[in-house]
């Protein structure tokens, strides 16, 4: 049993595939340039903005702050709006409060944003706290894990991360807390994506999460 528990918002929480898809879209589309579709939008997912527009697009340093802000400023008017709770996860995250565990969001969307989603979502009050990224987007996931450990008083040892992405194993390794997989989210969905990762523990549905954290189940 984990003193702290950990989770990734986007394909782990909520599934937020389309307002992803469409803020992405609208932000390549407003500056002129070609959209990837869907399979530029799945590698991008979990990774921060300012790398995507960057790395993954190409961008020049200096269209990368426009395209984020086309990009955000498209996800707060619309996209949040088309995300929704995984079946079955709203329970899941009762039984773990009740088991005692301090549970956390480690996301890299902004905090009062993921805030605001998660209370849209309706499982704001499952959570002790939501470890979000600051004004300046300089914060990596293992930080947000590590913030996340000193609001609960944990050690790497009592913390686990719950994650869908090559994102979320990277920052987990590097905080060195434990990582359980989720295969319904928008990561690991390639026949060797869990053994390339080094995965050996994972969840195909919400309601197996409990039991791969050693938890007794009691959700249907």
């Amino acid at each position: 049993m984990y003193k702290c528990i950990l989770f990734d918002m986007d394909g782990t929480l909520v599934n937020s595939y389309a307002g992803i898809y469409h803020a992405y879209r609208y932000a390549f589309e407003t500056l002129g340039l070609p959209f990837g579709g869907e399979t530029f939008v799945r590698r991008a997912i979990g990774a921060p903005l300012p790398l995507v527009f960057s790395q993954f697009a190409g961008l020049q340093a200096d269209a990368v702050p426009r395209a984020v802000e086309l990009y955000r400023a498209y996800y707060a008017r619309r996209g949040k709006h088309e995300a929704e709770v995984y079946s079955g996860m709203a329970q899941v995250l009762r039984q773990l409060r009740e088991d005692g565990s301090f549970l956390g969001v480690a996301t890299l969307k902004k905090e009062d944003f993921a805030r605001e989603m998660l209370e849209g979502c309706g499982i704001l009050s499952c959570f002790d706290t939501v470890c979000g990224m600051d004004a300046a987007d300089s914060l990596t996931k293992t930080d947000l894990l590590r913030r996340g450990m000193q609001r609960a008083g944990a050690a790497p040892d009592d913390t686990v991360l719950v994650g869908d992405s090559e994102f979320d194993v990277t920052g987990a390794k590097e905080a060195g807390v434990g990582f359980l997989a989720v295969t319904y989210g928008f990561g690991f969905h390639e026949p060797d994506a869990l053994e390339r990762y080094g995965i050996n523990r994972w969840a195909d549905t919400p309601q197996e999460i409990p039991q791969r954290l050693g938890v007794p189940i009691t959700v249907g």
